[in-house]
């Protein structure tokens, strides 16, 4: 059992020796700005998992971001929100999201 700050050695994936200290627990217990709380990462996931269309409608912003270089603004909302019913019966996969995108006036015309 190691303490706290106290040095302990390791092998690494690759078979290189390291040494590490112990730090203080995290606290992986959290509360949503909506007030649901959870423990720990798999009650955040329980939590997140709850509402597929944010989750989908951030990775489409967060796509779009990436692969325009330019922000969504409010006027892009629409063009969001098209690119989500256009992939909500394939439960909005990745590649389905990818291709709505890059076949999107956001992302053509920025």
């Amino acid at each position: 059992s190691f303490e706290q700050g106290q040095p302990a050695k390791g092998v690494g994936h690759n078979g290189q020796l390291f040494e590490y200290k112990l730090g203080p627990e995290v606290d992986s217990s959290g509360e949503l700005i909506d007030g649901r709380e959870f423990e720990d990462i798999r009650g955040l996931k329980e939590c997140l998992l709850q509402d597929p269309d944010q989750i989908a409608r951030n990775l489409v912003e967060q796509l779009t971001v990436y692969a325009t270089g330019a922000p969504i603004q409010y006027a892009d909302r629409p063009r969001v929100e098209a690119i989500l019913d256009a992939t909500c019966d394939e439960d909005f996969g990745v590649r389905s999201l990818i291709h709505e995108i890059v076949q999107s006036e956001m992302f053509l015309n920025k």
